[in-house]
């Protein structure tokens, strides 16, 4: 604290007026300050759009997919196994990712748990995706439930 020694009466230091001390961080300034800094360090990039993303994803599946028929071709138990694989390795890698955002603190952090959560769940519709698109270019048929979406009406038993 600033001390004044102004006028002394009876003894007594008189304190001169500091003005008021602010507790707290104004939260709208501090957001400001974040935007700004985000704005001058990173360029905004555009957002892939969930339908972009899912085109892109299928695309190379379909690329990397070999040509059925010659020597280096997967049988049809072999790509099942290896999606298998595949899909026990993301499982694993979706828990670490789960752990870690568990260990984030409950305040200041809804950015970073956002991120963790979006990401967890890139990986896993991404993982359908590609596994969807590999199973249709080998000519297998594609389990409708896999997607996670209820199977059409033309599929269910009809009371008729």
């Amino acid at each position: 604290m600033v001390q004044k020694k102004a006028e002394k009466k009876g003894g007594d230091v008189v304190m001169s007026d500091a003005g008021k001390v602010k507790k707290t961080i104004n939260k709208s300034k501090r957001k400001k300050e974040q935007t700004a800094t985000k704005s001058e360090s990173v360029p905004a990039a555009k957002k892939e759009s969930k339908k972009e993303r899912r085109k892109r994803i299928a695309l190379t599946a379909l690329q990397k997919v070999r040509v059925p028929g010659s020597k280096a071709a997967e049988t049809a138990e072999q790509l099942q196994a290896r999606h298998a694989k595949e899909w026990k390795e993301m499982k694993a890698q979706v828990a670490k990712l789960k752990k870690e955002r568990k260990k984030l603190p409950t305040k200041g952090s809804k950015s970073q748990k956002v991120s963790a959560s979006q990401e967890i769940r890139t990986l896993t519709e991404d993982m359908q995706v590609r596994h969807m698109a590999e199973l249709r270019a080998a000519g297998l048929d594609a389990p409708s439930n896999m997607a996670g979406k209820a199977a059409p009406a033309s599929d269910a038993m009809s009371d008729l």
